[in-house]
């Protein structure tokens, strides 16, 4: 569980890093950032395969990225929903028989597997209530989602057991990001709520002592704890300023 969270970290600073240099990101440098975590190579091909359908370039090392052009066209996200909608379309591989040969463990069939997949999470990720979440943190929290559910296949013994557990694995990541979004929505929201009832009771409590005040003033004024008065200062950053303590 740890290591999912890790990965999923580690993945998203990635693909951010990956962005701020142009969508470029060497394998070099991917192996170097993920090389705490116990990964296959067909892990790191998987990877490097994400990252290409997300439009990253992923050179071999820094050399062949200086050669590669410094400006690509970036694919938007229906672009992107598009192809991959035209490319499923147009493939006659049955879904149970790539599920069968990643339970057999054939060459090659987990890659396929994830290919087919793509579509279906993007469309998921499209129509999924995100809040403030784009389409495109989805998709991506989809396939980490799917990439590391894809390691526990071989434990199941039936085709339709492993399409249920993919799709529960992209739900729940998806449910996750959401959720962990919502929660720090809720954070700052509470801080921001905080940092406002101070400022106002220091208003306030100026206006009557005709002065600035200091925290055991306000600690006195409100009946809360100097400690925690401290607290919403240092989370207000410079927003407030009061007397220090007499």
């Amino acid at each position: 569980m740890e290591n999912r969270y890790v990965f999923r970290e580690v993945l998203s600073e990635i693909k951010d890093a990956a962005d701020a240099a142009g969508n470029v990101i060497t394998k070099e440098e991917i192996r170097e950032r993920l090389k705490e975590l116990p990964l296959t190579e067909e892990h790191f091909q998987m990877i490097y395969k994400y990252l290409e359908e997300q439009g990253v370039r992923v050179p071999d090392d820094a050399k062949e990225a200086e050669e590669l052009p410094k400006e690509q066209e970036e694919l938007s996200l229906s672009i992107y929903l598009e192809e991959l909608k035209r490319l499923i379309e147009e493939s006659d591989v049955d879904e149970n028989e790539l599920l069968r040969d990643v339970m057999e463990k054939k060459p090659q069939a987990r890659e396929r597997l994830i290919e087919w997949y793509l579509p279906l999470i993007c469309q998921m990720a499209d129509e999924y209530d995100g809040g403030e979440i784009l389409a495109e943190d989805l998709i991506q929290e989809g396939n980490i989602g799917l990439l590391l559910a894809m390691d526990t296949l071989d434990t199941f013994d039936s085709p339709a057991a492993c399409q249920a557990h993919l799709l529960n694995c992209v739900n729940q990541a998806m449910e996750d990001a959401i959720h962990a979004n919502e929660e720090t929505k809720k954070s700052n929201e509470g801080i921001v709520s905080r940092v406002n009832h101070l400022n106002e009771a220091i208003h306030n409590l100026e206006e009557e002592l005709e002065h600035k005040v200091s925290v055991d003033e306000l600690s006195a004024y409100l009946e809360m704890p100097a400690a925690e008065i401290e607290d919403v200062l240092r989370m207000s950053g410079d927003q407030i300023e009061i007397e220090k303590n007499r």
